[in-house]
């Protein structure tokens, strides 16, 4: 075989591989579209499998992202069946890819977190958030993050844990310190600091009333003051920031309030922690007042 028919064979070989592999792109391209059209008509299963044939043929961001987006809408809020189950694994996979396909792109990590956490995928999510962490501690995304999902779990210690941390990380904000307090407040009322407690008046008097019942999982006695002091101390800090913080002295009469339930059985440290809590609202409301008075 001569130079010339060695060269020619050669460039046959090139020619076919690269006609294979435009010929490859434009077919998923083709399929692509024909997922779009999928997806406009509201045809979600459809536009996957369409989605799907593309990637085979040609994995592109942008079919990843398509196909992702077309996954999560066969997703059911909630539900736990299989089906929902395939989708959100889907729709996970697929931004995975997006991110590989395209690092840049914050719309796979935003996707990602997002599809976690509408799956109640909690335990996934924050393993990813406190992966973020590491990565950089004052990442304030990944702080808030921990926080919603274990809020939202009905975790209250680890809900507490994340919370106090994001104060201590940013000790010059004050909404991260009043955050603090607002949460404990929200415990303690959940927890036995209804309106039933605040209706009782345990001092003596010519017609006693029925002392509110505690129920199982109640926050009472001295668990209840030092979790009432602690969010104290967290709006107090909020009030050095910012003196002028009228919803933290708001939140401080609340909590006296709720620590004052703590002492039915000691109705001189009841009527201190009630007159305290009342003077904390006169501050506030008188707060309040000078803000709207203040062009």
């Amino acid at each position: 075989m001569n130079a010339h028919s060695e060269f020619a064979r050669l460039f046959l070989v090139l020619f076919a591989a690269v006609s294979g592999f435009g010929c490859s792109e434009f077919r998923a391209r083709q399929q692509a579209r024909e997922g779009n059209r999928h997806f406009k008509e509201g045809d979600y299963a459809a536009a996957v499998a369409a989605y799907s044939a593309a990637e085979r043929l040609q994995p592109m961001p942008v079919i990843s992202f398509n196909k992702g987006l077309a996954c999560r809408q066969l997703m059911l809020p909630g539900a736990k069946s299989r089906q929902s189950q395939q989708a959100t694994d889907c729709a996970l996979q697929s931004f995975q890819s997006l991110k590989l396909q395209s690092p840049h792109d914050a719309r796979a990590d935003q996707l990602y977190q997002q599809t976690l956490f509408e799956a109640e995928r909690f335990d996934t999510l924050g393993q990813v958030y406190l992966a973020q962490l590491q990565r950089n501690p004052s990442d304030l995304a990944a702080l808030n993050g921990l926080i919603q999902i274990h809020s939202n779990s009905g975790h209250w210690d680890e809900a507490l844990h994340w919370t106090i941390e994001r104060a201590k990380r940013a000790p010059h904000d004050a909404e991260a310190q009043y955050a603090v307090g607002v949460l404990i407040y929200s415990h303690l009322f959940e927890k036995g600091g209804g309106t039933e407690q605040a209706a009782y008046d345990p001092r003596p008097n010519p017609e006693p009333k029925m002392r509110p019942v505690t129920n199982p999982g109640d926050v009472t006695g001295q668990a209840r003051i030092a979790l009432a002091e602690q969010g104290v101390e967290y709006l107090k800090s909020a009030l050095r920031i910012r003196p002028a913080y009228s919803e933290a002295v708001t939140y401080l009469g609340l909590l006296y309030r709720q620590e004052s339930f703590a002492y039915f059985d000691q109705p001189a440290k009841w009527q201190t922690a009630v007159d305290t809590a009342e003077e904390f609202r006169k501050q506030a409301t008188a707060l309040q007042a000078t803000r709207r008075a203040t062009p």
